[in-house]
Protein backbone atom coordinates (compact mmCIF):
# COMPACT_ATOMS: atom_id res chain seq x y z
CA UNK A 1 0.00 0.00 0.00
CA UNK A 2 1.51 3.83 -0.84
CA UNK A 3 2.63 5.78 2.35
CA UNK A 4 1.34 8.88 3.00
CA UNK A 5 5.34 10.35 2.09
CA UNK A 6 5.14 8.79 -1.81
CA UNK A 7 1.04 9.32 -2.10
CA UNK A 8 1.36 9.20 -5.79
CA UNK A 9 -0.02 6.55 -8.12
CA UNK A 10 2.55 5.70 -10.63
CA UNK A 11 0.81 3.99 -14.20
CA UNK A 12 2.28 1.02 -13.97
CA UNK A 13 1.18 0.15 -10.29
CA UNK A 14 -2.35 1.10 -11.32
CA UNK A 15 -2.18 -1.30 -14.53
CA UNK A 16 -1.46 -3.90 -11.65
CA UNK A 17 -3.70 -3.12 -9.76
CA UNK A 18 -6.44 -3.15 -12.78
CA UNK A 19 -5.08 -6.66 -13.82
CA UNK A 20 -5.11 -8.10 -10.38
CA UNK A 21 -8.76 -7.09 -9.85
CA UNK A 22 -9.63 -8.35 -13.31
CA UNK A 23 -8.16 -11.67 -12.27
CA UNK A 24 -10.03 -11.88 -8.75
CA UNK A 25 -13.18 -11.12 -10.49
CA UNK A 26 -12.86 -13.71 -13.29
CA UNK A 27 -11.35 -16.45 -11.41
CA UNK A 28 -14.17 -16.68 -8.30
CA UNK A 29 -17.86 -17.08 -7.95
CA UNK A 30 -19.52 -13.82 -8.06
CA UNK A 31 -19.49 -12.77 -4.42
CA UNK A 32 -16.09 -14.14 -3.88
CA UNK A 33 -14.94 -12.26 -6.75
CA UNK A 34 -16.22 -8.53 -5.25
CA UNK A 35 -14.70 -9.36 -2.68
CA UNK A 36 -11.56 -10.24 -3.86
CA UNK A 37 -11.12 -7.35 -6.27
CA UNK A 38 -12.19 -5.06 -3.65
CA UNK A 39 -9.52 -5.83 -1.41
CA UNK A 40 -6.79 -5.13 -4.62
CA UNK A 41 -8.88 -1.85 -4.89
CA UNK A 42 -8.22 -0.75 -0.93
CA UNK A 43 -4.58 -1.97 -0.90
CA UNK A 44 -4.10 0.30 -4.77
CA UNK A 45 -6.14 3.42 -3.39
CA UNK A 46 -4.64 3.21 0.30
CA UNK A 47 -7.96 3.43 1.34
CA UNK A 48 -9.79 2.66 4.18
CA UNK A 49 -12.95 1.11 3.12
CA UNK A 50 -14.35 0.41 -0.80
CA UNK A 51 -18.06 -0.92 -1.22
CA UNK A 52 -20.32 -1.90 -4.21
CA UNK A 53 -23.59 -0.11 -4.01
CA UNK A 54 -26.41 -1.13 -6.07
CA UNK A 55 -30.21 0.36 -6.50
CA UNK A 56 -31.67 3.24 -8.53
CA UNK A 57 -29.85 5.49 -5.83
CA UNK A 58 -27.16 3.20 -4.97
CA UNK A 59 -29.15 2.51 -1.50
CA UNK A 60 -28.24 -1.52 -1.04
CA UNK A 61 -24.50 -2.33 -0.33
CA UNK A 62 -23.84 -5.63 -2.56
CA UNK A 63 -20.86 -6.07 -0.73
CA UNK A 64 -18.11 -4.01 1.63
CA UNK A 65 -14.34 -4.59 2.54
CA UNK A 66 -12.05 -3.06 4.99
CA UNK A 67 -8.20 -3.96 4.92
CA UNK A 68 -8.51 -7.72 4.42
CA UNK A 69 -11.97 -8.17 5.84
CA UNK A 70 -15.66 -8.10 5.77
CA UNK A 71 -16.97 -4.54 6.41
CA UNK A 72 -18.91 -4.42 9.46
CA UNK A 73 -22.78 -3.41 9.37
CA UNK A 74 -22.28 -0.41 10.41
CA UNK A 75 -19.47 0.35 8.51
CA UNK A 76 -21.80 -0.36 5.44
CA UNK A 77 -24.61 2.05 6.65
CA UNK A 78 -22.62 5.13 7.78
CA UNK A 79 -21.30 6.42 4.60
CA UNK A 80 -20.41 9.97 2.60
CA UNK A 81 -23.79 9.78 1.09
CA UNK A 82 -23.55 13.05 -0.11
CA UNK A 83 -21.07 11.90 -2.99
CA UNK A 84 -22.94 8.78 -3.92
CA UNK A 85 -25.71 11.48 -4.97
CA UNK A 86 -23.46 13.95 -6.57
CA UNK A 87 -21.97 10.14 -9.06
CA UNK A 88 -25.18 9.50 -9.34
CA UNK A 89 -26.40 13.12 -10.44
CA UNK A 90 -23.56 14.03 -12.87
CA UNK A 91 -23.02 10.12 -13.95
CA UNK A 92 -19.22 10.58 -13.35
CA UNK A 93 -16.65 10.66 -10.64
CA UNK A 94 -17.30 12.44 -7.68
CA UNK A 95 -15.61 13.54 -4.56
CA UNK A 96 -16.28 15.30 -1.25
CA UNK A 97 -13.33 16.11 1.21
CA UNK A 98 -14.05 16.95 4.69
CA UNK A 99 -13.20 20.62 5.84
CA UNK A 100 -11.93 20.92 9.16
CA UNK A 101 -14.20 23.17 11.34
CA UNK A 102 -17.42 22.74 9.63
CA UNK A 103 -20.40 20.77 10.60
CA UNK A 104 -21.30 17.94 8.50
CA UNK A 105 -22.32 14.51 8.03
CA UNK A 106 -18.98 13.18 6.71
CA UNK A 107 -17.07 15.05 9.71
CA UNK A 108 -19.00 13.40 12.15
CA UNK A 109 -18.64 9.88 10.48
CA UNK A 110 -14.85 10.38 10.68
CA UNK A 111 -14.33 10.22 6.88
CA UNK A 112 -11.34 12.76 5.62
CA UNK A 113 -12.18 12.37 2.18
CA UNK A 114 -14.93 10.13 0.16
CA UNK A 115 -15.20 9.18 -3.77
CA UNK A 116 -18.03 7.46 -5.53
CA UNK A 117 -18.10 6.48 -9.46
CA UNK A 118 -20.91 4.92 -11.71
CA UNK A 119 -21.10 1.58 -12.57
CA UNK A 120 -21.89 2.25 -16.13
CA UNK A 121 -25.42 -0.16 -17.89
CA UNK A 122 -26.28 -0.49 -14.06
CA UNK A 123 -28.06 0.87 -11.27
CA UNK A 124 -25.36 1.73 -8.70
CA UNK A 125 -22.03 3.51 -8.01
CA UNK A 126 -18.49 1.88 -6.67
CA UNK A 127 -17.69 3.86 -3.19
CA UNK A 128 -14.58 4.27 -1.35
CA UNK A 129 -13.49 6.32 1.66
CA UNK A 130 -10.22 7.39 3.68
CA UNK A 131 -10.08 8.27 7.33
CA UNK A 132 -6.40 9.18 7.65
CA UNK A 133 -5.66 12.78 7.27
CA UNK A 134 -2.77 12.27 5.47
CA UNK A 135 -4.25 10.35 2.47
CA UNK A 136 -6.53 12.31 0.45
CA UNK A 137 -7.32 10.93 -3.67
CA UNK A 138 -5.61 12.55 -6.22
CA UNK A 139 -6.72 12.71 -9.88
CA UNK A 140 -4.48 9.28 -10.81
CA UNK A 141 -6.88 7.59 -7.95
CA UNK A 142 -10.48 8.74 -9.21
CA UNK A 143 -9.39 7.77 -12.65
CA UNK A 144 -8.74 4.21 -11.23
CA UNK A 145 -11.67 4.08 -9.54
CA UNK A 146 -13.74 4.61 -12.59
CA UNK A 147 -11.35 1.64 -14.63
CA UNK A 148 -12.47 -0.43 -11.28
CA UNK A 149 -15.81 0.31 -12.21
CA UNK A 150 -16.00 -0.69 -15.33
CA UNK A 151 -14.68 -3.96 -14.11
CA UNK A 152 -17.15 -4.66 -11.50
CA UNK A 153 -20.18 -3.83 -13.64
CA UNK A 154 -19.22 -6.09 -16.59
CA UNK A 155 -18.70 -8.78 -14.06
CA UNK A 156 -22.26 -7.89 -12.08
CA UNK A 157 -24.00 -8.05 -15.40
CA UNK A 158 -22.33 -11.31 -16.13
CA UNK A 159 -23.69 -13.03 -12.71
CA UNK A 160 -27.47 -11.59 -13.43
CA UNK A 161 -27.57 -13.23 -16.41
CA UNK A 162 -27.50 -9.89 -18.53
CA UNK A 163 -24.27 -9.17 -20.22
CA UNK A 164 -26.46 -5.76 -22.31
CA UNK A 165 -27.44 -3.22 -19.72
CA UNK A 166 -31.42 -3.36 -20.05
CA UNK A 167 -33.76 -0.31 -18.59
CA UNK A 168 -35.95 -1.05 -15.66
CA UNK A 169 -39.69 -1.62 -16.77
CA UNK A 170 -41.67 -2.90 -13.58
CA UNK A 171 -43.82 -0.60 -11.14
CA UNK A 172 -41.51 0.57 -8.50
CA UNK A 173 -44.70 -0.63 -6.07
CA UNK A 174 -43.87 -4.31 -7.36
CA UNK A 175 -40.26 -4.61 -6.97
CA UNK A 176 -38.39 -7.51 -8.46
CA UNK A 177 -36.03 -9.89 -7.02
CA UNK A 178 -33.36 -8.98 -7.43
CA UNK A 179 -33.85 -5.62 -5.88
CA UNK A 180 -35.59 -7.42 -3.18
CA UNK A 181 -32.19 -9.02 -2.38
CA UNK A 182 -30.09 -6.47 -2.56
CA UNK A 183 -30.20 -5.70 1.26
CA UNK A 184 -27.97 -7.51 3.12
CA UNK A 185 -30.36 -9.18 5.53
CA UNK A 186 -31.78 -10.99 2.68
CA UNK A 187 -28.91 -11.96 0.58
CA UNK A 188 -28.46 -15.50 2.72
CA UNK A 189 -31.91 -16.41 0.91
CA UNK A 190 -30.58 -16.24 -2.48
CA UNK A 191 -29.42 -20.29 -2.07
CA UNK A 192 -33.22 -20.90 -1.46
CA UNK A 193 -34.98 -18.77 -3.88
CA UNK A 194 -32.72 -20.36 -6.98
CA UNK A 195 -33.59 -23.68 -5.85
CA UNK A 196 -36.52 -22.86 -6.12
CA UNK A 197 -36.35 -21.43 -9.70
CA UNK A 198 -34.59 -23.90 -10.92
CA UNK A 199 -36.90 -26.57 -9.02
CA UNK A 200 -40.13 -25.01 -10.58
CA UNK A 201 -41.93 -26.90 -7.28
CA UNK A 202 -43.95 -25.42 -4.79
CA UNK A 203 -42.43 -23.31 -2.65
CA UNK A 204 -43.74 -21.87 0.90
CA UNK A 205 -42.76 -18.66 2.44
CA UNK A 206 -42.78 -18.39 5.64
CA UNK A 207 -42.16 -15.24 8.58
CA UNK A 208 -43.42 -12.45 10.53
CA UNK A 209 -46.31 -10.49 9.61
CA UNK A 210 -45.31 -7.40 7.78
CA UNK A 211 -41.75 -9.19 6.57
CA UNK A 212 -42.88 -8.94 3.21
CA UNK A 213 -43.72 -12.30 2.17
CA UNK A 214 -46.15 -11.39 -0.40
CA UNK A 215 -43.60 -8.70 -2.01
CA UNK A 216 -41.29 -12.22 -2.30
CA UNK A 217 -43.52 -14.46 -3.75
CA UNK A 218 -44.96 -12.00 -6.21
CA UNK A 219 -41.47 -11.07 -6.73
CA UNK A 220 -40.47 -15.15 -7.26
CA UNK A 221 -43.38 -15.49 -9.47
CA UNK A 222 -42.20 -13.03 -11.72
CA UNK A 223 -38.78 -14.05 -12.17
CA UNK A 224 -39.90 -18.16 -12.75
CA UNK A 225 -41.50 -16.95 -16.37
CA UNK A 226 -44.88 -18.40 -14.80
CA UNK A 227 -47.86 -16.01 -16.13
CA UNK A 228 -50.11 -15.24 -15.23
CA UNK A 229 -49.53 -14.68 -11.49
CA UNK A 230 -52.63 -15.12 -9.59
CA UNK A 231 -53.58 -14.54 -5.40
CA UNK A 232 -55.52 -16.13 -2.92
CA UNK A 233 -56.36 -14.63 -0.08
CA UNK A 234 -57.61 -17.99 2.20
CA UNK A 235 -59.28 -18.03 5.74
CA UNK A 236 -61.88 -15.02 4.83
CA UNK A 237 -64.73 -18.05 5.13
CA UNK A 238 -64.67 -21.11 6.83
CA UNK A 239 -67.32 -22.56 4.51
CA UNK A 240 -66.46 -25.34 2.27
CA UNK A 241 -68.80 -24.07 -0.57
CA UNK A 242 -67.19 -21.08 -0.41
CA UNK A 243 -63.55 -21.86 -0.45
CA UNK A 244 -64.04 -24.45 -3.04
CA UNK A 245 -65.86 -22.01 -5.27
CA UNK A 246 -63.16 -19.12 -4.72
CA UNK A 247 -60.17 -21.97 -5.50
CA UNK A 248 -62.20 -23.89 -8.05
CA UNK A 249 -65.29 -22.17 -9.51
CA UNK A 250 -68.93 -23.48 -9.92
CA UNK A 251 -71.06 -24.95 -12.71
CA UNK A 252 -74.35 -23.02 -13.41
CA UNK A 253 -76.63 -24.60 -10.62
CA UNK A 254 -74.35 -25.87 -8.21
CA UNK A 255 -75.80 -23.85 -5.11
CA UNK A 256 -78.66 -21.71 -4.50
CA UNK A 257 -78.02 -18.36 -6.45
CA UNK A 258 -75.45 -19.72 -8.54
CA UNK A 259 -76.80 -18.63 -11.93
CA UNK A 260 -74.17 -19.18 -14.75
CA UNK A 261 -71.02 -20.77 -14.37
CA UNK A 262 -67.89 -18.91 -12.91
CA UNK A 263 -63.98 -19.99 -13.29
CA UNK A 264 -61.80 -20.40 -9.87
CA UNK A 265 -58.44 -18.64 -8.83
CA UNK A 266 -56.81 -22.34 -10.11
CA UNK A 267 -58.44 -22.13 -13.84
CA UNK A 268 -57.37 -18.09 -13.71
CA UNK A 269 -53.68 -18.88 -12.83
CA UNK A 270 -53.48 -22.04 -15.63
CA UNK A 271 -49.92 -21.92 -17.35
CA UNK A 272 -48.78 -19.93 -14.47
CA UNK A 273 -48.91 -19.08 -10.72
CA UNK A 274 -50.87 -19.58 -7.84
CA UNK A 275 -50.04 -17.51 -4.74
CA UNK A 276 -51.89 -18.73 -1.64
CA UNK A 277 -51.48 -16.05 1.34
CA UNK A 278 -52.10 -17.09 4.72
CA UNK A 279 -52.93 -20.85 4.00
CA UNK A 280 -52.50 -21.56 8.10
CA UNK A 281 -55.78 -19.88 7.75
CA UNK A 282 -57.15 -22.73 5.48
CA UNK A 283 -59.91 -24.50 7.66
CA UNK A 284 -59.07 -28.94 8.18
CA UNK A 285 -62.05 -29.67 5.68
CA UNK A 286 -60.72 -27.50 3.00
CA UNK A 287 -56.89 -28.87 3.12
CA UNK A 288 -57.71 -32.12 1.71
CA UNK A 289 -59.16 -30.33 -1.49
CA UNK A 290 -56.17 -28.65 -1.75
CA UNK A 291 -54.35 -31.77 -1.29
CA UNK A 292 -55.39 -33.03 -4.62
CA UNK A 293 -54.75 -30.14 -6.42
CA UNK A 294 -50.83 -29.93 -4.87
CA UNK A 295 -50.37 -34.12 -5.73
CA UNK A 296 -52.52 -34.93 -8.91
CA UNK A 297 -52.77 -31.67 -10.09
CA UNK A 298 -56.50 -31.93 -10.29
CA UNK A 299 -59.61 -30.34 -9.22
CA UNK A 300 -63.93 -30.66 -9.01
CA UNK A 301 -65.26 -26.88 -9.62
CA UNK A 302 -68.62 -27.23 -7.46
CA UNK A 303 -71.25 -29.14 -9.37
CA UNK A 304 -69.19 -30.35 -11.89
CA UNK A 305 -70.75 -33.33 -13.50
CA UNK A 306 -67.86 -34.90 -15.42
CA UNK A 307 -66.35 -38.71 -14.63
CA UNK A 308 -62.56 -37.19 -14.68
CA UNK A 309 -61.89 -34.24 -12.14
CA UNK A 310 -60.34 -30.95 -14.55
CA UNK A 311 -56.62 -31.11 -14.44
CA UNK A 312 -54.58 -27.34 -14.01
CA UNK A 313 -50.95 -26.50 -14.50
CA UNK A 314 -50.19 -24.18 -11.97
CA UNK A 315 -46.86 -23.64 -10.10
CA UNK A 316 -48.06 -23.02 -5.87
CA UNK A 317 -46.49 -20.47 -3.74
CA UNK A 318 -47.90 -20.70 -0.43
CA UNK A 319 -46.83 -17.83 2.69
CA UNK A 320 -48.12 -17.63 6.01
CA UNK A 321 -46.71 -15.96 9.25
CA UNK A 322 -47.92 -19.03 11.56
CA UNK A 323 -45.69 -21.72 12.54
CA UNK A 324 -46.85 -24.79 9.97
CA UNK A 325 -44.23 -26.76 11.94
CA UNK A 326 -46.33 -26.37 15.21
CA UNK A 327 -49.37 -26.51 13.55
CA UNK A 328 -48.74 -29.75 12.04
CA UNK A 329 -47.45 -31.71 15.45
CA UNK A 330 -50.76 -30.02 17.13
CA UNK A 331 -52.72 -31.84 14.47
CA UNK A 332 -54.56 -28.26 12.84
CA UNK A 333 -52.78 -28.67 9.55
CA UNK A 334 -52.59 -32.01 7.10
CA UNK A 335 -48.71 -33.31 7.67
CA UNK A 336 -49.22 -34.66 4.20
CA UNK A 337 -50.44 -30.87 2.50
CA UNK A 338 -47.84 -29.29 4.46
CA UNK A 339 -44.93 -31.48 3.27
CA UNK A 340 -46.02 -30.69 -0.56
CA UNK A 341 -46.61 -27.17 -0.21
CA UNK A 342 -42.97 -27.39 1.14
CA UNK A 343 -41.17 -28.16 -1.52
CA UNK A 344 -38.54 -25.51 -1.08
CA UNK A 345 -38.94 -23.36 1.92
CA UNK A 346 -38.17 -19.73 2.55
CA UNK A 347 -37.63 -18.19 5.63
CA UNK A 348 -37.77 -14.74 5.78
CA UNK A 349 -36.06 -12.99 8.85
CA UNK A 350 -37.85 -9.95 11.05
CA UNK A 351 -36.63 -6.36 10.52
CA UNK A 352 -35.19 -6.74 14.52
CA UNK A 353 -32.94 -9.62 12.79
CA UNK A 354 -31.31 -7.37 10.12
CA UNK A 355 -31.62 -3.63 11.66
CA UNK A 356 -29.06 -2.90 9.04
CA UNK A 357 -31.04 -2.80 6.22
CA UNK A 358 -33.23 -0.57 7.76
CA UNK A 359 -31.65 2.42 6.55
CA UNK A 360 -31.48 1.28 2.66
CA UNK A 361 -35.12 0.18 3.08
CA UNK A 362 -36.41 3.60 4.32
CA UNK A 363 -34.81 5.18 1.34
CA UNK A 364 -36.75 2.97 -1.52
CA UNK A 365 -40.22 3.27 1.02
CA UNK A 366 -39.53 7.61 0.83
CA UNK A 367 -38.49 7.37 -2.86
CA UNK A 368 -41.99 5.36 -3.21
CA UNK A 369 -44.17 7.24 -1.46
CA UNK A 370 -42.72 10.59 -2.91
CA UNK A 371 -40.96 10.09 -6.54
CA UNK A 372 -40.90 13.84 -7.16
CA UNK A 373 -38.50 13.91 -4.10
CA UNK A 374 -34.65 12.85 -3.90
CA UNK A 375 -34.77 11.70 -0.21
CA UNK A 376 -31.89 11.19 1.86
CA UNK A 377 -31.80 10.61 5.58
CA UNK A 378 -29.50 12.16 8.13
CA UNK A 379 -26.78 10.26 10.02
CA UNK A 380 -28.75 10.49 13.18
CA UNK A 381 -31.47 9.41 11.34
CA UNK A 382 -29.48 6.30 10.08
CA UNK A 383 -28.82 5.50 13.51
CA UNK A 384 -31.98 5.53 14.85
CA UNK A 385 -34.04 3.37 12.22
CA UNK A 386 -30.72 1.04 13.65
CA UNK A 387 -31.13 1.26 17.22
CA UNK A 388 -31.40 -1.79 19.28
CA UNK A 389 -34.02 0.01 21.53
CA UNK A 390 -36.32 -0.49 18.48
CA UNK A 391 -38.06 -3.93 18.13
CA UNK A 392 -39.75 -3.82 14.83
CA UNK A 393 -43.18 -5.70 15.79
CA UNK A 394 -44.43 -4.68 12.46
CA UNK A 395 -41.36 -5.21 10.78
CA UNK A 396 -41.41 -3.47 7.03
CA UNK A 397 -44.75 -2.62 7.00
CA UNK A 398 -44.48 -0.89 10.72
CA UNK A 399 -41.51 0.82 9.02
CA UNK A 400 -43.06 2.23 5.80
CA UNK A 401 -46.13 3.83 8.25
CA UNK A 402 -43.09 5.16 10.53
CA UNK A 403 -41.45 6.75 7.17
CA UNK A 404 -45.11 8.03 6.09
CA UNK A 405 -45.81 9.70 9.15
CA UNK A 406 -42.18 11.12 9.57
CA UNK A 407 -41.95 12.62 5.52
CA UNK A 408 -45.27 14.34 6.68
CA UNK A 409 -44.48 15.88 9.77
CA UNK A 410 -41.27 16.99 7.47
CA UNK A 411 -42.90 18.44 4.73
CA UNK A 412 -45.48 20.29 7.38
CA UNK A 413 -42.42 22.02 8.67
CA UNK A 414 -40.47 22.85 5.88
CA UNK A 415 -42.22 21.94 2.13
CA UNK A 416 -39.21 21.59 0.31
CA UNK A 417 -37.32 19.50 2.69
CA UNK A 418 -35.30 16.50 1.18
CA UNK A 419 -33.64 15.00 4.19
CA UNK A 420 -35.48 13.24 7.52
CA UNK A 421 -33.78 13.69 10.26
CA UNK A 422 -34.21 12.38 14.23
CA UNK A 423 -36.57 15.44 14.69
CA UNK A 424 -38.85 14.22 12.39
CA UNK A 425 -39.94 10.88 13.87
CA UNK A 426 -42.89 10.88 16.28
CA UNK A 427 -42.05 9.31 19.89
CA UNK A 428 -41.32 6.43 20.86
CA UNK A 429 -39.26 6.32 17.58
CA UNK A 430 -37.72 9.74 17.78
CA UNK A 431 -36.97 9.51 21.52
CA UNK A 432 -34.37 6.52 21.40
CA UNK A 433 -31.94 8.37 19.43
CA UNK A 434 -31.68 12.28 19.87
CA UNK A 435 -30.14 14.12 17.69
CA UNK A 436 -26.45 14.98 18.58
CA UNK A 437 -25.76 18.73 18.11
CA UNK A 438 -24.46 18.66 14.71
CA UNK A 439 -27.06 17.85 13.35
CA UNK A 440 -29.26 20.41 14.74
CA UNK A 441 -30.60 23.36 12.01
CA UNK A 442 -30.40 26.01 14.50
CA UNK A 443 -28.09 26.45 17.40
CA UNK A 444 -29.89 29.56 19.96
CA UNK A 445 -27.10 32.13 20.48
CA UNK A 446 -26.17 33.63 23.95
CA UNK A 447 -27.13 37.09 23.74
CA UNK A 448 -25.64 38.66 26.71
CA UNK A 449 -23.45 41.48 25.95
CA UNK A 450 -22.58 43.20 23.12
CA UNK A 451 -21.50 42.13 19.89
CA UNK A 452 -18.01 42.38 19.96
CA UNK A 453 -18.04 41.19 23.73
CA UNK A 454 -20.10 38.01 23.16
CA UNK A 455 -17.72 37.46 20.10
CA UNK A 456 -14.00 37.82 22.54
CA UNK A 457 -16.13 35.80 24.97
CA UNK A 458 -16.76 32.92 22.98
CA UNK A 459 -13.25 33.31 21.36
CA UNK A 460 -11.75 32.57 24.48
CA UNK A 461 -14.27 29.82 25.19
CA UNK A 462 -13.15 28.31 21.99
CA UNK A 463 -8.98 28.26 22.96
CA UNK A 464 -9.84 26.51 26.55
CA UNK A 465 -11.97 24.26 24.94
CA UNK A 466 -9.03 23.50 22.62
CA UNK A 467 -6.48 23.74 25.16
CA UNK A 468 -8.91 20.90 27.44
CA UNK A 469 -9.26 18.69 24.39
CA UNK A 470 -5.41 18.57 23.07
CA UNK A 471 -4.70 17.85 26.72
CA UNK A 472 -7.25 15.05 27.25
CA UNK A 473 -6.07 13.41 24.19
CA UNK A 474 -2.56 13.66 24.76
CA UNK A 475 -2.76 12.22 28.40
CA UNK A 476 -5.33 9.69 26.40
CA UNK A 477 -2.09 8.54 24.39
CA UNK A 478 0.30 8.74 27.16
CA UNK A 479 -2.19 6.17 28.95
CA UNK A 480 -1.64 3.81 26.44
CA UNK A 481 1.44 3.68 25.75
CA UNK A 482 0.88 5.40 21.99
CA UNK A 483 -1.44 2.29 21.03
CA UNK A 484 -4.10 4.28 19.39
CA UNK A 485 -6.65 1.68 19.17
CA UNK A 486 -6.59 1.57 23.07
CA UNK A 487 -6.76 5.33 23.30
CA UNK A 488 -9.74 5.62 21.22
CA UNK A 489 -11.26 2.75 23.14
CA UNK A 490 -10.74 4.85 26.86
CA UNK A 491 -12.22 7.87 25.20
CA UNK A 492 -15.19 5.91 23.64
CA UNK A 493 -14.80 7.06 20.26
CA UNK A 494 -13.90 5.84 16.91
CA UNK A 495 -10.60 5.58 16.52
CA UNK A 496 -11.31 7.57 13.32
CA UNK A 497 -12.18 9.93 14.79
CA UNK A 498 -9.17 9.88 17.03
CA UNK A 499 -6.67 10.31 13.96
CA UNK A 500 -8.43 13.08 12.94
CA UNK A 501 -9.08 14.52 16.52
CA UNK A 502 -4.94 14.40 16.84
CA UNK A 503 -4.31 15.55 13.48
CA UNK A 504 -6.48 18.79 14.01
CA UNK A 505 -4.97 19.01 17.77
CA UNK A 506 -1.24 18.98 16.11
CA UNK A 507 -0.30 16.06 18.16
CA UNK A 508 1.78 13.47 16.73
CA UNK A 509 0.25 10.32 15.79
CA UNK A 510 2.34 7.02 15.16
CA UNK A 511 -0.72 4.57 13.45
CA UNK A 512 2.19 1.90 12.98
CA UNK A 513 2.02 1.60 17.25
CA UNK A 514 -1.20 0.08 16.63
CA UNK A 515 -0.11 -2.91 15.96
CA UNK A 516 0.05 -3.88 19.30
CA UNK A 517 -3.52 -3.22 19.65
Amino acid sequence: MLTPADWTLLPEAAWSSLTAMGRALAESSAEDALERALDVLVEALGADRALVLSGAHAEHVRCGRRAGREARPEERADLCRSVIEDALASDRTAQRTHEPGREESIGELGIVSAIATPLRGMRGVLYADFRHPLRRPAEAHRELLACAASLFAATLRASEGDASPQPASHDEAEPELDELLETAGLRPLRAEIDASLRLDSPTLIVGESGTGKTLLAGALARASGRAPVVRAMLGASDDLNTIASELFGHERGAFSGAVGRRSGLVELAEGGTLILDEVLNLPMRAQQVLLDLTQFGTYRPLGWQGRDPKRANVRIIAATNGDLERAVAEGTFRRDLYYRLAGTVIRIPPLRERRGDAPALALTCLRRLDSDRRWTLSVGARRLLRSPELRWPGNVRELESVLARAAARARGREPSVTQLRPEHFEPPYGAVAPERPSERREVAPRDAGSLSDTWQRLARERTELEDAERALLERAVKESRGVLAHAARALKIPRTTLLSRLARAGIEARPRLDAAG
